[in-house]
């Protein structure tokens, strides 16, 4: 039986709102089967426009054994190009990031624009026709300053994401931002316990002392219900900053609350940065929360943001990018101390990165099975495992038979 159809029969037998079989998140096949359903074809945030803000400039990210280029071409445009050489297929940017008047490829000198189109291939350069061997291009978008690229040759709609998230975060102007510090977690833990983890908070009175300080607990499944949540709401939105909760099949998109009298994730509350982000009226506005399945969930403030990213690496190990955002002009030592703008962040990763590892060696065990999610508390963890179930499920029988399973 191959991996495809025994994934398949345990998608069929499982019960629902429960978590997974065990080779979900141990089968080194069943990640190769995640990775051409989900992460070959579906959006996926790389960065921020703030980081290429002048043409030339570019970052590379990885993408589960797929290397692409990011950069802003001479038009002023975000682009995106797959990291392979059109000659024989080498490596063409190395760098994380840095700026380029055009790329060449270290094997054999073969150089790009920033438009990607072929500009010299040695030995070659008259008997090829040029314009067929540019880079391949990656899609992107950039929604409010945040870049999402996506490897399919026909990507997914992101319009009901773009349009929840747009009026949402454009306020906090991250296109006007720069990016202050930024870690790389390696976790021993497969990729979809490292979100099911990011998408509850049942584990943080005990796991992330720090970030409950500060951090409101809510009604993941019904925050409408809440008057502190809906009073806060109300207040926002006469200011002009859409807030209310959006739920799309793949995303999340909703301003909360902190804790009473809190204005930030500090050790103390109070704001980590002077000057605020965007023109936010006050650094009264809660958190801008936002996840976009499968692989990013968001914080931002008046103050900061962060946005995380996490990618798999192989079948119990992931790759979890944190990057902490101010506004362009904030000048460290004055209006922010670096220490204490990442200080509780940094302490809840590393509590979760040993919560998912615990959770990894457990799924590994002869006597795990499978146990059921709370129906609020977990919420949003079993609409995440629900939604990669039917994703999986449409990408190995085809969207027609599972619709009428359904």
């Amino acid at each position: 039986m191959s991996a495809g159809d025994r994934m398949l029969e345990m998608l069929d037998r499982r019960r629902r709102r429960f978590s997974l079989p065990g080779p979900f998140y141990t089968d080194p096949d069943f990640l190769r089967l995640d990775i051409s359903a989900i992460f070959e074809r579906r959006w996926i945030y790389v960065g921020l426009e703030c980081e290429i803000s002048e043409p030339g400039q570019f970052f590379t990210v990885d993408i589960a054994g797929t290397s692409i280029i990011i950069c802003r071409d001479r038009a002023d445009q975000v682009r995106g190009f797959f990291n392979s050489c059109r000659h024989r297929g080498s490596i063409v940017c190395d760098a994380a990031h840095g700026k380029r008047s055009a790329f060449v490829c270290p094997y054999h000198q073969w150089s790009y624009d920033l438009g990607g189109r072929l500009l010299r291939a040695p030995n070659q350069d008259d008997a090829i026709d040029k314009s067929a061997f540019g880079l391949k291009p990656v899609h992107v978008t950039a929604i409010a300053g945040v870049i999402y690229a996506c490897l399919a040759a026909s990507p997914p709609d992101i319009g009901g994401f773009a349009a929840a998230l747009e009026p949402a975060l454009a306020p906090h102007g991250l296109r006007d931002a720069k990016v202050v510090h930024e870690i790389t977690l390696r976790e021993a833990a497969n990729w979809k316990l490292v979100m099911e983890n990011a998408r509850e908070c049942d584990h943080c009175a005990a796991g992330h002392p720090e970030l409950m300080r500060t951090l409101l607990v809510f009604d993941f499944a019904d925050p409408w219900s809440d008057p502190y949540i809906s009073d806060f709401w109300k207040r926002c939105e006469a200011a002009g900053l859409p807030s209310v909760t959006k739920d799309g099949p793949d995303f999340r998109v909703g301003r909360l609350p902190f804790q009473p009298g809190h204005l930030s994730i500090t050790p103390d509350g109070r704001e980590a940065v002077k000057r605020r982000l965007g023109e936010l009226p006050s650094h009264d506005v809660g958190s801008l929360r936002f996840a976009l399945y499968p692989s990013t969930f968001n914080h931002a403030h008046a103050d900061y943001a962060i946005l995380v990213r996490l990618l798999p690496s192989g079948p119990e190990e992931t790759l979890v990018n944190c990057k902490w955002v101010v506004h362009k002009d904030a000048v460290e030592g004055q209006d922010y101390d670096p220490q204490r703008l990442v200080e509780v962040w940094a302490a809840t990763n590393d509590q979760d990165r040993k919560l998912v590892e615990r959770n990894q060696r457990g799924v590994r065990s002869l006597g795990y099975e499978p146990g059921p999610y709370a129906a609020s508390s977990e919420f949003g963890v079993w609409r995440f495992v629900e939604w990669y179930c039917a994703t999986m499920q449409d990408h190995l029988r085809g969207p027609a038979a599972v619709r009428s399973a359904a």
